[in-house]
C-alpha cells in the first residue's frame, strides 16, 4: 500500500500543477511563464513501441497555452510540455527503464515535448535513483532536489504559498532547516483558511517526513490539529486516513482480544476447577452410596447431577458415610 508521504505528495502535485511546472523550469527554460492552463490526463500511458501495452505513472499533466485560431476557424489549445510525475519513496531498479517509457508515453499522449519528473524526498533513495543514470545523464528523468526549494522558515512567507511551503518542508526534512521549516509551515496551516481535509493532509505530510527527535522539537500547539473541526468526506473515506483508522481499530481490537483472552483464561481456569471439583464430588458420592448398598432411583440421580453447590455435595458425601437410608443422606433433619 502506498505510504502517507507518497499519497500526501501525490495529492499536492495533482492539485498544484503550477508549482510542478515552476520546478520544471529548473530543467527546461523554454516552458513559458505564460502557461497558466494545465491539462491532466489519466495516468495510463501508451508505450510507443507497443501501442497495445499500457504503463502507469503516478500522474500525468501538460502545460497548455491559450487556444489559437486554426485555418478552419476552430480554436485549438497548444500543449507546450507534458510531464509524467513520479513520487518515489523507496528503491526500485525497474525505474531504470519505466521512467523512460513514461516520458515517451507522455509525448505520444499529448503530442508535445515530454519528460518524467521524479519527487524523491529521501536523500538516499534520490541519490541511488540518480546513480542509475550516472553514465547516461541525457536519459535521466528530472529529479527535484532541496536546492530547488530554499528553506521557508517564517510562517508569513509560508502562508503566502502553502503548497510550496509544504513541499519545501518535506524536501528539507533531512537538513538542518527541517524543524524551522516544519514549524513555519504548520503555523501557516493553522492560520490558513484551507478546508479541513486539505489542511489535515498537508499537516500530516509535514509531520510524517520528520524523525522522532525532530518531532520532539515541534511545539505541541502547532503539532496537533484541532480535532474539534468536523471530519470531511476525504477524512472519512480516503485511503490515507482509513488506513490509520483501520490500524487503530485493529490495534484496539487486538488489545481487547488479548485482554479478554487473559481475563477469559483466568475466569475459565476458575470455572474449570470448580466444575472439576463438582464432578469429582458427584462421582465419589455415587460410589460411596453403591458400596453401602444404597441404590439411587431416577429422582435422586437427577438431584445429584443437577447440583452445582460443592458445599452441598460434600455434605451429602459426609452423610453417605454413615447413613442407612437415602433420606438420611438427602433430606434435611427434622427440627427438634
Amino acid at each position: 500500500m502506498p505510504s502517507p508521504i507518497h499519497q500526501g505528495l501525490l495529492y499536492l502535485v495533482k492539485r498544484h500543477p503550477e508549482l510542478v511546472f515552476s520546478l520544471a523550469r529548473n530543467f527546461d527554460d523554454p516552458i513559458p511563464d505564460s502557461c497558466k492552463n494545465f491539462e491532466a490526463a489519466a495516468n495510463e500511458l501508451p508505450e510507443p513501441a507497443r501501442l497495445d501495452n499500457i504503463v502507469y505513472a503516478d500522474h500525468v499533466v501538460a502545460a497548455v497555452l491559450e487556444p489559437t485560431q486554426t485555418r478552419s476557424g476552430r480554436r485549438k489549445p497548444v500543449r507546450v510540455a507534458g510531464l509524467a510525475l513520479e513520487i518515489q519513496t523507496y528503491d526500485d531498479k525497474r525505474k531504470y527503464y519505466t521512467w523512460l517509457s513514461y516520458a515517451a508515453g507522455v509525448r505520444r499522449l499529448f503530442e508535445c515535448r515530454g519528460w518524467t519528473m521524479v519527487f524523491a524526498p529521501d536523500p538516499g533513495v534520490r541519490r541511488r535513483a540518480q546513480n542509475m543514470f550516472l553514465k547516461e545523464p541525457r536519459a535521466s528523468p528530472w529529479f527535484v532536489d532541496p536546492s530547488m526549494l530554499p528553506p521557508i522558515t517564517q510562517w508569513q512567507l509560508a502562508l503566502a504559498d502553502i503548497p510550496l511551503a509544504v513541499l519545501t518542508s518535506v524536501f528539507q526534512a533531512r537538513s538542518e532547516h527541517a524543524v524551522p521549516c516544519a514549524c513555519a509551515t504548520l503555523e501557516a496551516l493553522a492560520k490558513s483558511d484551507l478546508d479541513f481535509d486539505e489542511r489535515r493532509i498537508y499537516h500530516d505530510l509535514v509531520l510524517a517526513s520528520l524523525k522522532q527527535e525532530q518531532l520532539d522539537r515541534i511545539p505541541q500547539e502547532i503539532r496537533d490539529i484541532d480535532e474539534a473541526d468536523p471530519l470531511g468526506p476525504m477524512e472519512l473515506t480516503g485511503a490515507y486516513y482509513v488506513r490509520g483508522h483501520r490500524e487503530g481499530r485493529d490495534a484496539g481490537l487486538e488489545e481487547g482480544v488479548q485482554k479478554g483472552r487473559e481475563e477469559g483464561l483466568q475466569e475459565g481456569v476458575q470455572k474449570g476447577v470448580q466444575k472439576g471439583l463438582q464432578l469429582k464430588a458427584r462421582q465419589v458420592l455415587q460410589r460411596v452410596l453403591r458400596r453401602r448398598g444404597l441404590e439411587l432411583d431416577d429422582l435422586r440421580q437427577q438431584q445429584i447431577e443437577r447440583c452445582t453447590d460443592l458445599t452441598l455435595l460434600e455434605h451429602w458425601l459426609d452423610q453417605a458415610l454413615t447413613a442407612r437410608t437415602l433420606a438420611e443422606v438427602f433430606d434435611p433433619p427434622s427440627p427438634g
